[in-house]
């Protein structure tokens, strides 16, 4: 028994040290030739630099080198955490002491993470007045994105048992937790800061609190395009934080740059902001600055300390024009083939292209995919439009194989294709819609195909 005993933690230990080698020590590998641009900031007291982050600590992650250049530059820097990070029930555990969270618990520990926040923005050189919390739900805000836009259905988290910020900081104090009302708080700091640089998370985020951020940033900029009222134009820079085992090697290293993960590094177009050797080791300090983060995750959170920061451009919008026939559809967006574990498993679940029509009557979407469709898996695809003339937003999401959920709607399986139809009338005179889909297998998500923003002509 005792050998038996010993074999299996001889085998554990092999297990452990070759899951710590796999993220540790290999690199992802590089994809051929990608291109990367180097960024030259050159700001001055005339320019206003806001950032959003869906927590405290992805603002030093993402855009730690960029915030200590705005500041030695002059310009002014404003951040605005859309969550306090109040979700994260393990950190918690291991920060206050306790084996088992309350509501009342959680609540402290997104006190705690504004702390680290304003720790973290002094050692980059920003003021604590330059901060907002804005105090949504951690890991809530895809569901105010898809499921609770209206203050009359609020979401409530299960992790701090409230339905409006319980923090007495920031403007959105009290705010009901609705997409409507997230919306109108990010619109509102854009229209008061008026940023002449915005940088905010990428599309490609595999964090649905990232991905839900950039969704309601990227619309409100859009929205904001088309208001003659409002004459902002600024540089926009998006980062990111979570896609799959990006970044690879774990842990700091100050001399290696941060390249782009290789199943999307030719997508769109990628900048690099060398940071100098001070600006590094400033970096790695204010990640530190996080402690109950690096207590669970360091070798994470550290790989971000490195010789440059990555950003990707968003790229101008696809357009579909009136009377194209649908034979002749367009590409409107390809997915990376295998890029989560499932997909790799799963082939009918993993998305790899998104393909568009319009016909005047209707918006014609192909979401083609790896292998044949399944009625076992669940697609799912997600319009919102951005109308010329209304002040709400229309959001359509379609599903195959359980039905449609608005009434004119139609999903149809055909090969290794879903075949969605939206009538133009649910859309409204929408100038312009974004679009993502997901699959699913049960209840957990398999893939996801990052929003693409379409100009219907």
């Amino acid at each position: 028994m005792r050998r038996l005993y010993a074999v299996l933690f001889l085998g554990l230990l092999v297990l452990a040290s070759g899951i710590g080698a796999y993220f540790w020590v290999f690199p992802l590998g590089t994809a051929p030739n990608p291109e990367v641009r180097p960024i030259n900031l050159n700001l001055s007291a005339q320019d206003r630099v806001l950032i959003f982050a869906p927590h405290p600590d992805d603002e030093t992650l993402g855009a730690g080198g960029l915030i200590q250049k705005a500041v030695v530059q002059g310009a002014r820097v404003k951040v605005v955490f859309l969550t306090c990070g109040d979700a994260f029930r393990y950190a918690a555990q291991r920060r206050l002491g306790v084996l088992k969270t309350t509501p009342s618990n959680m609540r402290a520990f997104g006190r705690l993470r504004q702390k680290e926040a304003l720790a973290a923005l002094s050692v980059l050189g920003v003021s604590p007045e330059a901060a907002v919390f804005l105090g949504f739900p951690d890991r809530g805000l895809a569901a105010l994105w898809q499921d609770h836009w209206s203050p009359a259905n609020p979401y409530r988290s299960p992790y701090t048992d409230v339905n409006a910020s319980p923090y007495d900081t920031g403007p959105a104090f009290a705010n009901v937790y609705s997409g409507q009302t997230l919306l109108a708080s990010v619109e509102d700091i854009i229209r008061s800061e008026n940023p002449t640089v915005l940088v905010f998370p990428s599309p490609h985020e595999g964090h649905p609190d990232h991905w839900a951020a950039s969704a309601f940033v990227s619309f409100v900029l859009e929205k904001l395009k088309d208001d003659r009222s409002w004459h902002g134009r600024p540089r926009v820079y998006t980062y990111l934080v979570h896609y799959n085992n990006w970044p690879r090697p774990w842990g700091a290293d100050l001399a290696r740059h941060l390249e782009p993960p290789p199943p999307i590094a030719g997508e769109g177009l990628w900048l690099r902001l060398d940071l100098s050797l001070a600006e590094r080791a400033k970096k790695m300090s204010a990640i530190l600055k996080y402690s109950s983060q690096v207590a669970v995750m360091r070798g994470f959170l550290t790989s971000f300390a490195r010789a440059s920061e990555l950003y990707w451009a968003c790229p101008a919008a696809e357009v579909l024009s009136t009377g194209v026939d649908l034979a002749g559809r367009r590409t409107l967006a390809v997915d990376p083939v295998g890029d989560s574990m499932i997909e790799r498993l799963k082939r009918d679940a993993d998305i790899v292209q998104l393909d568009g029509a319009l016909d005047g009557q209707d918006l014609k979407l192909w979401l083609r995919l790896r292998g044949t469709v399944k009625k076992e898996l669940s697609y799912r695809l997600e319009v919102v439009a951005l109308a010329r003339t209304e002040p709400i937003r229309r959001r359509v999401e379609l599903r195959y194989p359980e039905g449609d959920s608005q009434a004119g709607t139609a999903g149809q399986a055909n090969g290794d294709a879903v075949v969605f139809t939206i009538p133009r009338t649910l859309l409204g005179d929408a100038a312009q819609v974004f679009i993502a889909a997901e699959t699913y297998q049960g209840k957990v998500r398999a893939d996801r195909l990052p929003q693409v923003r379409v100009v219907l002509e």
